[in-house]
């Protein structure tokens, strides 16, 4: 399971977001890579660390401030564009989360340059597990956009169990948040990510040799009334609501639903069948009231699929934690559980809790 540690997004028009990083370093760097360009490290005292990036962006007077109100009056180094602001490493070399006094300097200085601090509209949480297989072949991203505030989340799942696949899932999960952050459309970004995927081919591909993935994506927007969620193949999306009723958002690309439409009862094996992937096949499209939405499930079918062979309702677990966190590792580790084997796929689940105005 991986565990989160809370940390803080500075943007430099004042808008300060609390963030949930993974547990290990090396996956604590690459959730910082989602936000911060190529991150740097300036030690903030004795117990944070500001993770700035080298570009040219807008100087941040907000964590410049921050800095020096930490610090008492010690000189910042020159931040630009958003940073991360994180606790400081521990013994194991691991970020620890952002000590409280350390949050509220942050909150305060955001509220002195830009007249109030910002409220946090999202708060996101992921576990993966990678069960009996011998490769993670399932990725997540988040990806916030600076310029609109929009929020973008990511699960891929990889066909297959390769290094080559692993790979494929790592480098297309953070591209597509990324795109569907930028233009606020989820159903663009997987189309993009496909003519991206399918040129590096030469347009040549082979399933049985070749890496790809199926999808699901969501995009946040704290200006819309509206969640937009787009997929392809059997990842799914899963909305819970503020009366504790879970509803399933999309509806699968395989074999075993194309029965189902057709009135015919699928075989135990038919939902391995995908007919939909990164490379090709339909890639569908739903949207949600954010009004009406509390919690946001986006899962691959290691996560799903042995709560529903044990016939439990995967949303309705979504309902029993306090948080994203653990509603998170609730889904993941009944999954597991579920089918403790060696044969146990790898699973994923991401949860965003949706904070209403």
């Amino acid at each position: 399971m991986i565990a989160t540690t809370p940390a803080l997004l500075v943007s430099p028009n004042g808008e300060v977001e609390e963030l949930l990083l993974d547990s290990r370093h090396a996956d604590q760097l690459r959730c910082i890579g989602f936000y911060v360009e190529a991150p740097r490290a300036h030690q903030l005292g004795r117990r944070a660390v500001v993770h700035a990036g080298h570009g040219t962006e807008s100087v941040n007077d907000v964590a410049r401030q921050a800095w020096m109100s930490i610090t008492g009056g010690s000189r910042p180094p020159l931040l630009r564009g958003p940073v991360v602001i994180t606790g400081a490493t521990n013994h194991a070399g691991d970020l620890t989360p952002l000590p409280e006094l350390s949050a509220e300097a942050i909150q305060r200085a955001a509220g002195l340059l830009s007249g109030a601090t910002t409220t946090i509209g999202f708060k996101v949480s992921a576990v993966q597990r990678r069960g009996g297989r011998n490769y993670q072949c399932d990725a997540y991203a988040i990806k916030r956009n600076k310029n609109t505030g929009r929020w973008a989340f990511a699960v891929l799942d990889g066909i297959g169990d390769r290094p080559q696949v692993h790979r494929f899932a790592q480098r297309f999960a953070p591209l597509i948040a990324r795109e569907a952050a930028r233009h606020g459309s989820p159903a663009r970004a997987l189309a993009a990510a496909r003519v991206q995927a399918r040129n590096e081919l030469r347009w040549d591909f082979d399933p049985r040799t070749d890496p790809s993935a199926v999808a699901v994506v969501a995009v946040a927007d704290h200006r819309s009334p509206l969640i937009h969620v787009a997929w392809c193949g059997d990842a799914r999306a899963y909305r819970l609501a503020p009366v504790g009723i879970s509803q399933r958002l999309t509806h699968d690309h395989n074999y075993a639903q194309d029965l189902r439409s057709r009135g015919r009862t699928p075989g135990p094996y038919d939902r391995n069948s995908i007919t939909s992937c990164l490379m090709n096949g339909d890639i569908g499209t739903a949207t949600t009231e954010r009004g009406r939405t509390r919690r946001l499930l986006l899962c691959t079918d290691g996560a799903y699929a042995p709560l529903e062979e044990r016939g439990q309702d995967v949303g309705g677990v979504l309902g029993l934690a306090d948080d994203a966190k653990d509603a998170a590792a609730l889904v993941v580790d009944d999954a597991i559980a579920a089918s403790a084997d060696e044969s146990a796929d790898n699973a994923t689940a991401l949860v965003v809790d949706i904070v209403q105005a």
